[in-house]
């Protein structure tokens, strides 16, 4: 039953994820093969494989869902795994606040202001696979990065369709025999996995930047990121080999909130920049064990 019904579901899927540019055919963003070191949250979202026994993640996809993720299995490269503990940093603060409708100020300095990173320890060791090598310096500033994610769609023009960030009805067929038959919690493993390209335009103390550009300055495969996006890998590659360097965080909004469109042309994506959390990662895994 549970192969008839992923079967159905890889023919059903076709939402384009990521928001992409208008005149690029989607297909050209799309992957057949998610990075090994990729995982799919329960319900939402992304967090990276950096050591055998450690997940990395912005700390708000954990916090949205009000989900006792500790002893819950999670899929990692295939394999069923268990969730033994949860660190956040110690400047995270859980967004509990009614923003309004109107002036984004507040939530823009809030979220700039807190540390979006958790780290997730896993009950088994990953053998199977690779972890990704974080980044480390001080030169992430102008690097052209590769992203991935399965959040909503749209292009540059119209910017995200919100609509498409939600599970259609084969999806929730799915999801409900998922969670009658097993432990695991939905996630958006059989989404399409696009990828995209942006350049590093800004860099700070907790975060880095990039603008979706349209004109001549665009790459090829410029994109941005969707909601549903969050812990969404930005990499680079040296000798072939995959680079952390952030993780899809939040956007930046210069209008109103409740007329607020993402992934139009010239909005800003903001990601976790790894690098400057390096010291407290390492300190993490020290303390509780490899």
């Amino acid at each position: 039953m549970k192969k008839f019904i992923i079967f159905v579901l890889m023919i059903a899927f076709n939402s384009q994820a990521v928001v992409k540019r208008h005149d690029i055919k989607p297909e050209l963003y799309e992957l057949k093969n998610a990075p090994e070191y990729y995982v799919d949250m329960p319900f939402e979202g992304t967090a990276v494989l950096i050591d055998k026994n450690w997940l990395l993640a912005p700390a708000h996809v954990i916090y949205t869902f009000y989900y006792d993720y500790l002893g819950k299995p999670i899929e990692v490269g295939g394999i069923e795994n268990k969730i033994d503990k949860i660190i956040f940093h110690p400047e995270y603060v859980q967004d509990q606040t009614d923003w309004g409708d109107s002036d984004p100020q507040p939530l823009m300095d809030f979220l700039n202001s807190h540390s979006d990173i958790a780290l997730i320890k896993l009950t088994d060791s990953v053998d199977h696979i690779n972890p990704i090598r974080r980044f480390s310096g001080e030169t992430e500033l102008g690097l052209e990065v590769t992203v991935y994610g399965k959040g909503a769609v749209g292009n540059g023009l119209t910017g995200e369709l919100r609509e498409t960030k939600n599970a259609g009805f084969l999806e929730k067929v799915y999801n409900w025999f998922r969670q009658k038959f097993t432990d695991l919690a939905p996630t958006q493993e059989f989404r399409q996995l696009n990828y995209y390209n942006n350049v590093i335009t800004k860099v700070d103390e907790r975060w880095i930047r990039f603008k979706f550009d349209a004109d001549e300055t665009a790459l090829p495969l410029e994109g941005t990121i969707g909601s549903g996006d969050s812990g969404g890998p930005a990499v680079i590659f040296t000798e072939d080999k995959p680079i952390l360097v952030g993780l899809a965080s939040w956007v930046e909004i210069d209008s109103a909130l409740n007329q607020f469109i993402p992934g139009k042309y010239d909005s800003v994506a903001v990601f976790v920049r790894v690098s400057s959390f390096n010291e407290w990662i390492d300190k993490v895994i020290i303390e509780n064990g490899h």
